[in-house]
């Protein structure tokens, strides 16, 4: 009897869910599609060794119960912030978003779609523009990393604060970055000085700051190439100064130069900078390697013939919350040594060649000549890599989406959108500018974006008020 009424009330349930899913086919074939690749094509988020190329068993990867929770309003900007061209990639994503709404109005509305068309050009360019906002300026929950080694410490070669020209945060903020993304050390690289950075390093060897993470002085130096200078002692500037005049001047404080972002111009062969007397090259800078598989194999042998080290650099200027890369040193003991001890080990280990880099890999890198097709590989990409909660995320608010019985007001969406997301943007740029204030004759990028998203938030905002009037002044183009 037991087992009848068990079958009877399965039956139910399947019955049920046939009759919502043949109501909503377009959420049901959604759902088949993401457990299909995730089921069939899954790959799994690795932290990758840079020289091997094979995933390092050392480190896993932590995702928050927020992240779980808010998995379809955070996973894709956080995606996307990790791709290796992620502008290039996002504006790609927002023309096929643009295409597929004039598609949609076709199949509503026939040979008049161009108006409503026309009409949904300032809310789709609001919505883009306020979520790349949001993405790189408003915490995300990211996934961060989880150092499973008792002896290993995670630091980084390459940040800059708004201490530098092209940085959008504090140097107490890159603090909190670096300690968000498991670093247990940081070099701060300001762009071709370092008087506040050696300030900085004096009020956490003081006591005047938190110890974690440690903190050292670097520049990032603008010569033939880009290169990292660490371990620095002394004030420096290196505006308009040769290589041959820089390089000798770190060696005698003490310090090492690693050859940062060479793919940038490769002006230089490899061998310039070993015989110029540089001690290291980055081979993995942000989020993904620096190189072709050819010139990576290059440059990992050239610096190991030449006892050199190898970096990554994370390059994090304060864009979004992500991080793509780290260093690695054995060194025993980290907590109980005092801060000039700190510093004096990873000196040594790097000055010994025993760095190794990992890297963030969730996805295969695409190349620039299939930009056009970004969106759909990044799509298939970012479901292979979600675990079993992510897609119950996904599916649980799509059902309580149809559950509420929510409709999507176009009119609203026209009218609305640019207003909200001008207002927003406006706000942030003020914010900015106010920021500036303090660094107005260090840093440019902060004023410039400032005003930036003054002019596009009143922009979005008179367009808002212009689709409003037009719809009120033309109620047929959108019926209620």
């Amino acid at each position: 009897m037991i087992l009848l009424l068990w079958e009877s009330y399965l039956n139910n349930i399947i019955q049920k869910l046939k009759c919502q899913g043949y109501s909503h086919p377009i959420f049901t074939s959604f759902v088949f599609i993401i457990l299909g690749i995730n089921l069939f094509a899954h790959r799994p988020i690795q932290i990758i060794n840079a020289v091997s190329l094979k995933p390092d068993i050392n480190y896993s990867l932590h995702l928050n119960s927020i992240r779980y929770f808010l998995e379809p309003i955070v996973g894709f900007p956080l995606f996307y912030l990790r791709s290796g061209d992620p502008v290039e990639e996002y504006i790609v994503l927002w023309i096929w978003i643009f295409f597929c709404v004039g598609v949609y109005f076709i199949y509503s509305y026939g040979i008049k779609f161009y108006e409503k068309w026309l009409l949904s050009i300032p809310a789709i360019l609001g919505l883009a523009y306020f979520i790349l906002v949001w993405m790189i300026f408003w915490p995300l929950p990211s996934n961060t990393i989880v150092n499973e080694s008792k002896s290993k410490i995670l630091f980084n070669t390459h940040a800059h604060s708004y201490f530098s020209h092209d940085g959008l945060i504090t140097p107490a903020e890159q603090m909190n970055w670096h300690k968000n993304n498991g670093f247990d050390a940081f070099f701060l690289t300001e762009h071709n000085h370092n008087l506040k950075t050696l300030d900085l390093v004096q009020q956490q060897r003081n006591g005047q700051l938190t110890q974690n993470p440690h903190v050292m002085a670097g520049i990032e130096y603008s010569g033939s190439n880009h290169m990292v200078l660490l371990g620095l002692t002394d004030s420096l500037i290196t505006f308009g100064k040769k290589d041959s005049v820089v390089i000798p001047e770190v060696h005698r404080q003490g310090g090492v130069v690693g050859v940062a972002h060479w793919f940038d111009g490769q002006k230089m062969s490899i061998n310039y900078y070993i015989n110029l007397g540089v001690n290291g090259y980055e081979i993995v800078n942000k989020n993904q390697l620096a190189y072709p598989k050819s010139i990576h194999h290059d440059i990992i042998d050239a610096c190991e013939n030449n006892k050199m080290f190898l970096l990554g650099g994370a390059d994090y200027h304060g864009y979004g919350p992500t991080c793509g890369t780290w260093n690695v040193l054995d060194i025993f003991d980290w907590q109980d040594l005092s801060h000039v001890e700190k510093t004096e080990s990873i000196m040594n280990g790097l000055k010994d060649g025993k760095t190794q880099v990992i890297y963030y890999s969730d996805r295969n890198i695409i190349s620039f000549e299939n930009i056009w097709l970004s969106p759909l590989l990044n799509i298939m990409n970012y479901f292979k890599g979600l675990n079993i909660f992510q897609i119950i995320s996904w599916i649980g608010w799509g059902v309580l989406f149809i559950s509420l019985g929510i409709k999507i007001n176009k009119k609203f969406i026209l009218q609305w959108v640019p207003l909200i997301t001008g207002s927003i943007i406006i706000i942030k740029g003020r914010i900015l500018l106010e920021k500036s204030i303090s660094v107005v004759q260090q840093n440019d990028v902060l004023v410039e974006f400032g005003d930036l998203f003054t002019v596009i938030g009143c922009g979005f905002i008179l367009s808002g008020i212009i689709v409003w009037g037009l719809l009120k002044k033309f109620p047929s183009i959108i019926p209620d």
